[in-house]
């Protein structure tokens, strides 16, 4: 520290001068304090972290509920059309026996069915028709046969198809004789259609 005599005691000192007893802080001083003051530390806010809902929302799965097959044809109607058609061929002194599904049906001088449905071609009105077995009446063929009746006279036969043909019942008479093709024709007995059509539309 220097002292200069002859004036109030001047003291220069590192971070003052003093003058008398007084003690005056240089500008460096205040700007350390200055610095210091605005170096106050906030408090810091704690974050508040949400728990997550971790539970899973099981949705239930609900089954569609299955739908019902209902087929356009079974043995049920077979049987009802068996007894409709023997009535009807009663008049006439006609019994028809029907295709049951396991034994073949044997026809007059004529083909064997089901059989001849896969050997032979069957024309009607000279046209090559696509015909099948379908007893449950499934769309499979042009002609889907549900039913087959047939009775045999002494060098002939009369085999009645009964089809669906896009929904709409059909019958078709045989008459042939070991014949390939097969030719058949549409029957337009009035009674025989509308039995036929009756116990289709049953539910």
């Amino acid at each position: 520290m220097t002292t200069l005599t002859g004036c109030s005691q001047v003291h220069f000192g590192k971070d003052a001068v003093t003058i008398g007893s007084e003690k005056k802080e240089s500008s460096q001083t205040k700007v350390k304090k200055a610095q210091s003051s605005s170096k106050k530390t906030v408090p810091k806010k704690k974050k508040v972290v949400k728990k997550k809902n971790t539970k899973k929302v099981t949705k239930k799965k609900t089954k569609a509920p299955k739908k019902k097959i209902v087929n356009k044809w079974d043995t049920a109607k077979t049987q009802k059309l068996q007894k409709a058609v023997n009535q009807w061929g009663k008049a006439m002194g006609q019994n028809y026996r029907f295709y049951d599904g396991k034994r073949v049906l044997k026809t007059k001088n004529g083909p064997t069915y089901p059989d001849v449905l896969k050997k032979n071609r069957f024309l009607l009105n000279k046209k090559v028709i696509k015909i099948g077995y379908s007893p449950l009446g499934k769309n499979n063929y042009q002609y889907n046969i549900v039913a087959i009746a047939n009775e045999d006279f002494k060098s002939w036969h009369n085999t009645y198809l009964f089809c669906l043909m896009k929904n709409k019942p059909v019958i078709l008479l045989d008459q042939s004789k070991n014949a390939n093709p097969v030719i058949v024709k549409v029957v337009k007995d009035k009674e025989l259609n509308k039995n036929f059509s009756k116990i289709y539309t049953e539910k």
